[in-house]
């Protein structure tokens, strides 16, 4: 997949809208980046495994929902794709390993 420009968004337990615009390969890398960007904004709260993230691409428009649990169950080591899947796969739980507390 070729890099594309996406707005990641959730919404929190009051029922606030956050988003971020990222630059991907993947949805997964697309989450991997929010996760890592949500946390510099001090009004933004924290996201959980089960946080639900809605990514659009914007072009063309796609969206797509994804919970955080499934990235980091995607995340886990697989050698099924080869060594080019092993490095998208360690690059997101890279990614979000630097975004945990």
């Amino acid at each position: 997949m070729a890099v594309e420009s996406c707005c990641v968004s959730f919404i929190d337990t009051d029922g606030i809208p956050h988003s971020v615009h990222v630059q991907a390969e993947s949805l997964y890398e697309a989450i991997a980046f929010a996760v890592v960007a949500f946390p510099q904004d001090r009004l933004c709260p924290r996201t959980t495994s089960s946080t639900e993230f809605t990514i659009s691409i914007e072009r063309p428009a796609v969206e797509h929902r994804i919970r955080l649990a499934q990235v980091e169950k995607w995340a886990e080591m697989t050698t099924r794709e080869g060594p080019a899947g092993i490095m998208k796969r360690q690059r997101v739980k890279t990614l979000l390993s630097g975004a945990q507390p």
